[in-house]
């Protein structure tokens, strides 16, 4: 799992100008640098309600040591930061996103994730409808990760602005730095996007796989359908841009295979292999139509595909829980299993809450941060982040 922490710096440097290539795996690293020192002190006060004498307790009657759980959990935290970091690329500078990780860190993610997967009230919000024994289940990391970083970004990059490309094509400009600006995205590092999503898809087995926290039968469903999802959400997308674009496009396939990703992650625990498939399908056209509908209809600047691959499918996938989930799998019963319609409500409600906390708390902590000064300049952003922040010119 840590190494999915760079790969998304990888996956962000394919898709950006040269100028930023560095910057975005700078990013990268950043995020585990700022989230773990931070992470290891507040995780006992966080995270009380689940801990059993310094031990997270497992369905074999085992307990896995605090710290041993603390980083397991921290890596989700890691990841979901530099999901952000990436999804809103060129336009922030490093100290703006140094100061935004570590409130992150302390504040923001600890508490979400808490309410979810620390046995807080979101966990347990059925018992305020009357239903005990259910509330949001997110098996590892629909809301908590995906959807989270996916609607942070994409708070973040609205704040930030169009870039200047996507500020001169917006007014009917002919600018000789937006001219340059786009001939420097047909020259962006592709290779890294590809060998970046090929390392997260391997760090998903530990993603998913190890959210069991013990080896179980459940751990062999959770891997058998990420890999299922992830590899048939790829070749959908794959498919649909052959069919619409006449290419067999690297950049839709690297989307298809993160959407089909994403989706499973809250489900991977909680539905039998037919389901997997079936969330893999629908993952493809989401990711596919989805950043075709985000770059024509909705005015942020979203290179990465953040909020299509990461929001839309963190949230679908998420909203499918109980739905969707095997008793005979996850030991609960959704909607199609004769599960509780209440579930449903619940779990969308609260899903509503921390995305909605997420959103604000984003967008307060963005609108300081540009008040402060930490966006780009114009000049700044035509340079480059590489040479602004790090002080590195590429040929």
């Amino acid at each position: 799992m840590f190494l999915m922490i760079p790969a998304i710096g990888f996956l962000e440097a394919g898709f950006v100008r040269r100028s930023n290539v560095i910057n975005a795996m700078m990013k990268g690293m950043l995020a585990f640098l700022v989230f773990f020192p931070i992470w290891f002190f507040v995780f006992p006060y966080y995270y009380a309600g689940v801990l059993q004498g310094g031990y997270y307790p497992t369905g074999q009657g085992v307990g896995v040591p605090m710290y041993i759980y603390a980083f397991f959990l921290g890596a989700f935290g890691a990841v979901t930061l530099a999901l952000i970091f990436a999804g809103a690329p060129e336009r922030l500078k490093f100290g703006g996103w140094l100061a935004f990780a570590v409130f992150f860190s302390a504040v923001q993610w600890p508490l979400v994730s808490s309410w979810i997967w620390g046995n807080g009230f979101l966990y347990n919000l059925g018992r305020y409808f009357g239903l005990s024994g259910y509330g949001v289940r997110d098996f590892a990391g629909g809301t908590v990760v995906h959807a989270y970083a996916g609607l942070a970004g994409a708070v973040a990059t609205w704040l930030l602005g169009l870039s200047m490309a996507k500020r001169a094509k917006a007014n009917g400009e002919d600018l000789a730095p937006a001219y340059k600006e786009a001939a420097e995205y047909r020259r962006s590092e592709l290779p890294y996007a590809i060998v970046g999503t090929a390392l997260l898809f391997f760090g998903w087995f530990g993603f998913n796989g190890g959210s069991t926290i013990s080896v179980s039968e459940q751990t062999g469903y959770a891997i058998a359908n990420t890999a299922t999802a992830g590899s048939l959400a790829g070749l959908v997308s794959l498919l649909l841009a052959r069919r619409a674009e006449g290419l067999w496009s690297p950049a839709a396939t690297i989307g298809g295979i993160i959407g089909g990703l994403v989706m499973i992650t809250p489900l991977a625990g909680f539905v039998e292999p037919w389901a997997a498939s079936a969330v893999g399908v629908l993952a493809g056209f989401i990711t596919y139509y989805g950043t075709k509908l985000v770059e024509r209809y909705i005015p942020i600047d979203d290179p990465i595909g953040g909020l299509p691959a990461h929001g839309f499918n963190g949230v679908v996938g998420s909203a499918l829980v109980p739905v969707l989930s095997s008793p005979s799998v996850g030991g609960l019963a959704g909607l199609i299993y004769g599960g509780p319609p209440l579930w449903v409500a619940v779990q969308w409600l609260g899903m509503a809450i921390a995305l909605g906390f997420v959103v604000a708390t984003t967008a307060a902590a963005f609108w300081i941060l540009i008040k402060l000064g930490f966006r780009a300049s114009a000049e700044e952003e035509l340079v480059g982040l590489d040479a602004v922040d790090h002080g590195v010119v590429r040929p």
